[in-house]
């Protein structure tokens, strides 16, 4: 059996399903608190959450990582059912040192074929 303490990077879907912060709790549980809800079937499960990784990647190379410089990024509208989790801004350098993702769009909707 494993166990994993640590949040996975597709958390905000399962935060949107929910209605529930998932960093929120963490931090809760980290500061010697208790979870809010114990019972996960008390955990509410509404509607379809989906995420899509942007990442620099080259094309002309077979999708490997690329780096360089950002000139352009446009961000959809964030809302209650569309969010963007980033940590670049246009006109920042994309390296070769770290992870090539650029940001994550999560989008909600009441069902899959919305979300998509």
């Amino acid at each position: 059996m494993e166990m994993n303490t640590r949040l996975q990077v597709e958390h905000p879907v399962t935060e949107l399903v929910t209605g529930l912060d998932l960093v929120e709790w963490q931090l809760r549980v980290a500061s010697g608190q208790t979870l809010p809800i114990i019972d996960q079937s008390k955990i509410p499960l509404l509607g379809h959450s989906m995420e899509a990784r942007i990442y620099s990647e080259d094309p002309k190379n077979n999708f490997l990582p690329g780096s360089g410089h950002l000139q352009v990024l446009r961000e959809p509208n964030q809302s209650k059912d569309v969010r963007v989790d980033t940590g670049v801004r246009e006109g920042d350098t994309i390296t070769t040192f770290y992870d090539p993702m650029i940001s994550k769009l999560i989008v909600h909707a009441p069902d899959r074929e919305q979300a998509i």
